[in-house]
């Protein structure tokens, strides 16, 4: 199967899932909800896969990006008259400057550092939005936002839902092609050989700016969908313990695709949401099940059942083994 045929399939395949979960969800305001908090998860994860599962750059600041974007759309609805539309933008180009500028104060920091840094700036940011009361309602929020329309009608929630995992496919496809076009094998070089990545003439702390920038507009973008559609925004929706459970979803589901990214989230709101016998013990499960699967599967789930499939097909090689993270 050649690339191209390869990557028709792998579009034209998680379409049809995306498509499925559409009509599951459809008309069950409950499902409808799972769903939403699904792919605000999935939008997180997908912020994160670029710059910590490819180019290795662990950034704890994804709350504020998440929130950026949903009080951007907040405060669109709330406080004028344009059209809903300009939010996502806004909210994304937001989040991108500062996780520029958030990467240019750290950039000499790296691991644990990095991470504690940017952890601090997203407890910060939490409790920004509740001191800020003239900017975001303070621990109230932001209430009663005004739903989108079209031609004058408002959108119903389901067309938003819809819109929202649509939205997930997309910025999944869209990083799965990133992945493998030549910038994506540049970001994953670097991690491991940054040095040679200097050498070639390319910048490693530039090429960090763009991945953390690219990475904060996709988890802005979760969190404008997340505040259309529930119609509020409120500060303990965008406490930093989110980011702790994001980053763990990629190790999951797989860190060979960004679609391993999507299957940690759908797996973590199931065990934790929608399965009666684990909802008292869902972060503990979870937990379990991470350190399971780095021990027996270290590419995750999606990464073992690829690994089944180029079997199947008498395949060697390639970038799906069972290898260490990388």
């Amino acid at each position: 199967m050649t690339r191209r045929s390869s990557g028709l399939l792998e579009g034209t395949l998680t379409l049809a899932i995306a498509v499925a979960a559409i009509f599951l969800v459809s008309g069950n305001p409950y499902l409808e909800a799972v769903a939403l908090l699904t792919a605000t998860y999935a939008f997180i994860s997908l912020g994160m896969y670029l710059p910590f599962i490819m180019g290795g750059a662990l950034s704890m600041a994804y709350n504020a990006y998440l929130g950026l974007g949903a009080y951007a759309m907040a405060l669109v609805a709330t406080r004028t008259t344009w059209d809903l539309a300009w939010a996502v933008p806004i909210g994304a180009l937001l989040a991108a400057a500062v996780a520029v500028v958030l990467g240019m104060a750290t950039r000499r920091l790296s691991g644990f550092y990095l991470a504690a840094v940017t952890l601090l700036f997203g407890i910060a940011f939490s409790t920004w939005l509740v001191d800020a009361e003239a900017l975001t309602g303070g621990s109230a929020g932001i209430q009663s936002l005004r739903a989108p329309s079209l031609d004058g009608q408002p959108v119903g929630n389901s067309v938003l839902v819809a819109i929202t995992i649509l939205a997930v496919w997309l910025v999944g496809l869209l990083l799965s092609r990133l992945r493998a076009s030549p910038f994506g094998i540049v970001v994953r070089t670097q991690r491991r050989a940054a040095i040679a990545v200097e050498s070639a003439g390319v910048r490693v702390s530039t090429l960090s700016l763009v991945t953390l920038a690219v990475g904060a507009m996709v988890a802005a973008l979760g969190g404008s969908m997340f505040a259309v559609v529930n119609h509020a925004v409120l500060p303990e929706s965008f406490v930093v313990e989110l980011v702790f459970l994001t980053m763990f979803m990629p190790l999951l589901g797989g860190q060979d695709r960004p679609w391993g990214a999507i299957l940690g989230a759908v797996l973590v709101v199931t065990f934790t949401f929608q399965l009666t016998f684990f909802k008292s013990t869902g972060s503990l499960f979870f937990s379990l099940a991470v350190l399971l699967v780095l021990v027996a599967a270290p590419r995750g789930i999606l990464g073992y059942l690829l690994l089944g499939w180029n079997r199947l097909l008498g395949r060697t090689g390639g970038d799906s083994g069972m290898r260490g993270p990388r």
